[in-house]
């Protein structure tokens, strides 16, 4: 889910593609993010689903793929995304925002949000929202990224930028969101809540996929993707990531991340 501040980043999603391939292929330990998601949802397959903030909607596709038999629904801000979603079959994208889901109370068996809580600036508020269009008995999982998670590539683009004379956002739009904060956030919002974290680190053993990783941050440190110095900025952070592995034959760039997903029941 994307706030205005942040929709280009979403109108089109090579970079979202991008970032996702990284941590497919780059990650030092298997890491598959959506199926942390699901090991934290009820094993039926089935009821309604709604995904907030659901990106290229690559999520519900596996959900439907494997069979999930229930009514899946994606919900974006970035029509981009909705597109993605409704060109699944089986899946309709919805234009909303997670502050007011144009959904009635108790409408589905389970809501997701995944990666998208700290582009929002009052999360408890949307945390209560996710708990009204949920049924009693459903369940709620959200997940989120460990505080300083990928820090050193943002870094790497965000010095550049700098040296631009941009000025890059010190973090996500709501900084204090992360995994060590979510928890009590649900707890306050659904009582008893289930936390599983997962802690890992990208390593790039060469400049190439460094540099196509941090350009997919650009949008993230303050480089839009019209803004006119944009070419020079990447060609910095490529000379200085080839001249980094230059400098340190046989390393690896290592760069720690993970994330926690905290999953709740609503009760009545």
């Amino acid at each position: 889910m994307t706030v205005p501040s942040l929709n280009t980043e979403y109108a089109d999603p090579a970079s979202l593609r991008v970032r996702i391939a990284t941590h497919r292929d780059h990650s030092e330990r298997a890491d598959d993010p959506a199926a942390a998601v699901l090991a934290a949802l009820p094993p039926t397959g089935a009821g309604d689903l709604a995904d907030i903030g659901c990106g290229d909607a690559r999520f519900l596709a596996r959900l439907r793929a494997a069979g999930h038999s229930g009514r899946l629904v994606g919900v974006d801000t970035a029509p981009a995304m909705v597109a993605a979603a409704n060109a699944v079959p089986g899946v309709t994208g919805v234009l909303g925002d997670i502050s007011r889901l144009p959904f009635g109370d108790g409408e589905f068996d389970i809501c997701t949000a995944r990666h998208m809580l700290y582009h929002v600036p009052e999360p408890v508020a949307a945390l209560a929202e996710l708990r009204r269009v949920t049924r009693r008995g459903g369940t709620v999982a959200v997940a989120v990224n460990h505080a300083g998670t990928c820090a050193r590539t943002r870094e790497l683009v965000c010095a550049h930028a700098r040296g631009h004379g941009l000025r890059p956002r010190s973090g996500m739009l709501n900084a204090a969101v992360h995994s060590d904060t979510l928890p009590d956030m649900m707890r306050d919002v659904f009582g008893d809540v289930m936390v599983v974290r997962y802690d890992n680190a990208l390593v790039f053993d060469r400049p190439q996929p460094l540099i196509a990783f941090a350009e997919a941050l650009f949008s993230f440190c303050g480089v839009a993707p019209d803004e006119p110095r944009r070419g020079q900025i990447l060609s910095d952070v490529a000379a200085a990531a080839e001249h980094w592995f230059a400098e340190h034959p046989g390393a690896v760039w290592r760069d720690p991340k993970g994330y926690s997903v905290v999953a709740a029941t609503v009760e009545g």
